[in-house]
């Protein structure tokens, strides 16, 4: 984490600009006026990480109802129109740290915008017959991913890296618990977590700082002050098995190769990043031109890293036939360890342009900087410019690569998740 010193002379500058109101909301803003847009986001310390199992899927359920109706705009229909009228348009996510509720309008309407979101997230009005209503929703919601292998196989890893914990669960929860969850459970939930210090409000486009901190100060500056829940840790996976497989009737075999991986906010997460990207991000990435381009054994593949505030996960993940499921892995496995060996400066500089210039891309959109500057401030509790992160990208040496490859992509430290055609683990006996 920065010192107090750096970050209050960083805030001064024209990157971004944070304000703290009196009962802890944090308001950080990124003047573009270059743009015609806005785009307002809430972000609030909330999701899958700060359930019990018993209440699994409550973040997720809490964001849905807030769409419902709040006391200044009563009905869904009210809420959609104030944004859609003005051609903009809103939606919300949760995840396992952060429920994010935004909107992006033209200009001239965010303060409006900070309005509307403020009224959904201060005093929603919680009807029960629209819960009834919308737990209809999400059964649909979940049953749908049941049509979708690859995102059941995404699931599965999760699973099988983080068993029996919060972490591994999926972030929508059962059936179950989504059946039998009480308004009182969500009123309650929705009480403790959706305080001001708990939350961040983050604002990019054609506005002015002083604009937004004159609005959050009338719309969320007379909210209470209190004190959230925190989130659970992640635990040791133990003896668990490493290979999880789902018995399902596909044409294709859905597999996720994960490993452990890094933290958010870990020294060596911009060389993990790298790792990534030219082994399994974009058609240039060494496991397409292989397992895609040389052998023709999957549609698609590719990587991505998960991060987390104490954990973090690295996947690769393969779409093929069900009887090229072994020889897949097996061929993913043998191009990582390639890659480890003979990884050279050109390719690592390949990597540094590739990551470097997505990051600049994303800088043209309110919505991605908005993001950009939410997300950081709720979960670290910082904010890194671009020109920071790029620097720490082109920071890293071959030396950091090799190392933090090797020490992230260990064999024995990988985990297999599987959706197919498979009657049990068996065709993956001996893979890690």
């Amino acid at each position: 984490m920065m010192s107090a010193a750096k970050r209050q002379a960083r805030e001064t500058d024209d990157v971004f600009q944070r304000t703290v109101l009196p009962n802890g909301l944090r308001i950080i803003t990124s003047e573009m006026p270059q743009t015609r847009s806005a785009t307002v986001s809430l972000y609030v310390g909330a999701g899958s990480r700060y359930e019990v199992d018993a209440e699994a899927g409550l973040s997720h359920f809490l964001e849905h109802m807030l769409f419902k109706g709040a006391s200044r705009r009563p009905t869904a229909q009210e809420i959609a129109e104030a944004i859609e009228s003005v051609g903009g348009l809103h939606n919300a996510a949760t995840d396992r740290e952060l429920t994010v509720y935004y909107a992006k309008t033209p200009d001239f309407a965010a303060l409006e915008t900070i309005d509307i979101l403020s009224d959904m997230v201060t005093a929603p009005e919680m009807d029960p017959v629209e819960l009834e209503k919308e737990r209809m929703v999400i059964l649909e919601e979940l049953s749908s991913v049941e049509d979708n292998p690859g995102e059941l196989a995404a699931i599965l890893a999760d699973e099988t890296l983080w068993p029996d914990q919060p972490l591994g669960r999926n972030i929508g929860g059962a059936m179950e618990t989504a059946r039998s969850l009480p308004l009182s459970a969500v009123e309650r939930y929705f009480r403790a977590q959706y305080v001001p210090s708990n939350m961040v409000l983050s604002v990019a486009g054609n506005i002015t700082h002083e604009a937004v901190v004159e609005a959050a100060s009338r719309w969320l500056g007379p909210a209470p002050e209190g004190e959230a829940h925190a989130w659970h840790p992640v635990e040791p996976r133990g003896e668990s098995p490493r290979v999880g497989v789902r018995t399902k009737a596909t044409e294709q075999a859905h597999l996720c190769l994960t490993y452990p991986a890094l933290p958010l906010g870990h020294e060596d997460q911009y060389a993990a990043g790298l790792v990534s990207a030219l082994l399994g991000e974009g058609m240039s990435s060494r496991l397409f031109l292989e397992l895609r381009e040389e052998r023709a054994l999957v549609y698609d593949v590719h990587s991505y890293m998960s991060e987390y505030r104490d954990a973090g996960a690295f996947t690769v993940y393969a779409g093929c036939d069900p009887s090229n499921a072994r020889v897949t892995l097996e061929a993913a496995r043998e191009e990582i360890e390639r890659f480890l060996c003979d990884a050279g400066d050109e390719e690592l500089e390949k990597g540094k342009r590739m990551v470097t210039g997505r990051i600049q891309l994303r800088m043209e959109d309110t919505r991605s900087v908005a993001a950009w500057l939410g997300g950081q401030e709720l979960v670290l509790d910082e904010v890194l410019t671009v020109d920071e992160v790029v620097a720490m990208v082109e920071g890293v040496t071959l030396d950091d690569l090799r190392r933090v490859g090797g020490d992230l992509l260990r064999p024995e430290a990988a985990t297999i998740a599987a959706v197919g055609p498979f009657e049990d683990d068996s065709v993956f006996a001996g893979v890690i």
